[in-house]
């Protein structure tokens, strides 16, 4: 075993007393029926790992995937300091999203007091790497609690790929590490005794590939929870799309080099730097691009690190240089990084905070992510259908589940009608469809659908 392998065994060694394994009772999210209908909940309990952050004066903060505890009821933590204790905690804050999957935790002071006093040392504070990424090939240790084991394990392996984000999705390193579940949220660690990202995922029926979430990422993330804050990254704020040489006459560029803006999300960055349409975007602070939105020339050859992944790691509120090519002539603009404008249907995972209403026999909800992904499992061409939906800027309301012998179940209404008007009246959300009712209490109530099914019913 070579110098380098030793030390960075040593390293992990003393690392893994930061590093803890996480209980959690909760709701099980995947479950279809609960998506659909809310009042039914499937109680679970399962395990993951997390890490002792050292981050400017915390004490007693725990990092791990947000998927970990998203809809935890209750969550406990044991480390090898402490024999088998286990000790309570409470959510900090997570990404509800897992876009990235990060979450914080934290011991109450009563808590934290308790694990000191019987901790057989003092609690290792694991520190984020910050600079540059990893270079291809960097050695590793993974550290966590895999499939229950009691005691932390370690295992090896390098970076071995990376994996650009987009507008929804951030970047991810790619690892040999053995990654298993209930290794979610430990960190994986570098000779310099610093936390290269975060453990998040196994990629299923593929040997030895795992998925790490970067330390950068990490970092902006605590900072927004820590401020309280819904954890966001700036966004570009519109669409882009690639360039190529036949553009060269309509565009009037040499030669095709940076992404063409094809749309602008109103209210987003693109608009506030007075970037338009077929604008072709060339730099964002001084990082340039090539004609897919690749960086060109930084952190080595061979990397597809892009223009969101880049967009993502200016911190929202801090100022970002744009440098663009229109009409032949390059221009500077500078705008305030910002997060990008909400489309009317959002992630709505935290099963505690679904808000639905169970009206004439139908649960209705306002369309989220979960629930079309949810309607691969019910209808296919409906699910096509809310697809379409997906960048709206408003909500849209949509009918999840029938009870048997109701009114809805006597008209045959199916599953996934989105609802667009009642009694004439458009209506995008819950509370404009209960005005609606209220106002015609003991009345009858018509329903329109987006694809022109109607419903009349009476208001009991």
């Amino acid at each position: 075993m070579s110098k380098i392998e030793n030390s960075l065994t040593d390293v992990a060694r003393n690392m893994m007393s930061g590093v803890v394994q996480i209980h959690v009772e909760g709701n099980v999210e995947e479950d279809t029926q609960s998506v659909m209908n809310p009042a039914i909940k499937i109680p679970g309990i399962w395990a993951g790992s997390g890490f002792f952050i050292k981050h400017d004066k915390l004490e007693g903060h725990i990092v791990t995937n947000a998927h970990v505890v998203r809809n935890a009821v209750k969550i406990e933590v044991s480390s090898m300091l402490t024999s088998e204790e286990r000790f309570e905690a409470e959510v900090v804050g997570l990404v509800k999203t897992l876009e990235p999957d990060v979450a914080l935790l934290r011991l109450s002071d009563k808590e934290l007091l308790r694990f000191k006093t019987l901790a057989l040392r003092d609690i290792e504070y694991l520190e984020l790497r910050e600079g540059p990424s990893p270079s291809r090939g960097e050695e590793i240790k993974a550290i966590g609690y895999p499939m229950g084991m009691v005691e932390p394990n370690i295992s090896g392996g390098e970076i071995t790929n990376f994996i650009s984000g987009s507008e929804y999705t951030t970047e991810r390193f790619v690892t040999d590490a053995a990654i298993n579940p209930g290794n979610s949220g430990g960190p994986s660690v570098n000779t310099d005794g610093k936390v290269v990202g975060l453990n998040t995922a196994v990629m299923v029926e593929a040997d030895n590939i795992g998925f790490i979430t970067p330390a950068g990422f990490v970092k902006i993330i605590l900072d927004n929870l820590l401020q309280k804050n819904e954890p966001h990254f700036a966004g570009i704020g519109g669409r882009l799309q690639k360039n190529a040489d036949n553009f060269n006459p309509l565009l009037k560029q040499p030669t095709a080099k940076g992404v063409i803006v094809d749309r602008i999300k109103p209210g987003g960055f693109l608009e506030a730097a007075n970037i338009r349409k077929r604008d072709v975007i060339l730099s964002i602070n001084g990082v340039e691009f090539d004609r897919h939105g690749i960086v060109i020339g930084k952190e080595g050859h061979f990397r597809h690190k892009n223009i969101y992944d880049v967009m993502k790691l200016v911190p929202i509120g801090e100022a970002a240089e744009v440098v663009y090519l229109r009409n032949g002539e390059t221009s500077t603009a500078n705008a305030i990084a910002m997060r990008n404008p909400e489309s009317g249907v959002r992630s709505n995972p935290i099963i505690e905070e679904i808000k639905y209403l169970e009206v004439f026999g139908m649960i209705i909800q306002e369309l989220s992510v979960e629930i079309i992904e949810a309607m691969r499992n019910v209808d296919t061409t409906t699910q096509i259908e809310m697809l379409q939906t997906i960048e709206q800027e408003k909500p849209i309301l949509v009918v999840t589940h029938i009870h048997q012998g109701t009114q809805a179940d006597e008209m045959e209404w199916p599953v996934g009608e989105m609802i667009v008007t009642a009694n004439e009246e458009e209506v995008y959300t819950l509370d404009e469809l209960k005005n609606v009712l209220e106002k015609n209490a003991g009345g009858t109530v018509l329903l329109e659908c987006r694809n022109g099914t109607i419903g009349y019913f009476r208001v009991e």
